[in-house]
């Protein structure tokens, strides 16, 4: 009788036993799969706030091709002088003050006015050394619109932002003519904007491209 006893007593701990170890591993699978998920909004939160910050690097950089800048003494505004890269409007012949400004630069740009002579084909794939080099001749947003309010709230648009602006000359037969509008006569130049913004994490980093043509308003 007492081996009995015993037996079912030994029986229904190993029972016990076995369901105590089966919640635990359901609690522990609950528990990855919450992290799991925490996780993937943290990802895709950071780079949504990444991407929105590549989009107003793009609208601030059209505002620096065009000239626009904030308040009339605002100390950065673009300026054509010596030693300092400026956006030409007036056709390829702005162009040769500006390559004799950046020519031996590698990359070949300068407060994020570019040449495209030295300046590698998706650069922001780069190795870091190659990258870091870009970033520090890129522009950062509000630096030359005068654009104010956003860098002091969100300290990674000014901080872990930055644009490059690429001057190509307009050729309707060559690379630069193909499904582009074209610019009025005037100026016969097209700008392509890279904008790069990172996020909080060591991974998150969101590319925007676009192309800017210049084109009076039809009367």
């Amino acid at each position: 009788m007492h081996r009995r006893r015993d037996r079912r007593r030994g029986m229904a701990l190993l029972a016990t036993m076995v369901m105590v170890l089966l919640a635990a591993m359901l609690l522990a699978s609950a528990l990855r799969t919450a992290w799991l998920n925490e996780l993937i909004a943290g990802t895709e939160l950071d780079y949504q706030r990444s991407f929105e910050h590549a989009q107003a690097l793009l609208r601030d950089a059209e505002l620096d091709i065009q000239g626009s800048c904030g308040p009339p003494q605002a100390p950065n505004c673009r300026r054509q002088a010596d030693g300092q890269p400026w956006f030409p409007h007036h056709g390829p012949q702005e162009l040769a003050p500006l390559r004799a400004l950046l020519a031996g630069r590698a990359p070949s740009c300068l407060q994020g006015i570019c040449l495209p002579d030295s300046v590698a084909p998706a650069f922001w794939r780069s190795p870091a050394g190659e990258l870091d080099r870009m970033k520090a001749v890129a522009a950062h947003y509000g630096e030359f619109t005068g654009a104010a309010g956003q860098p002091a709230s969100d300290p990674l648009l000014m901080g872990k932002g930055w644009y490059w602006v690429e001057i190509l000359p307009f050729d309707v037969a060559g690379p630069s003519g193909a499904g582009v509008p074209t610019p009025d006569a005037g100026s016969p130049l097209i700008y392509r904007i890279t904008a790069m913004s990172e996020g909080r994490k060591p991974a998150t980093r969101a590319v925007l491209q676009s192309l800017l043509v210049l084109q009076k308003a039809p009367q």
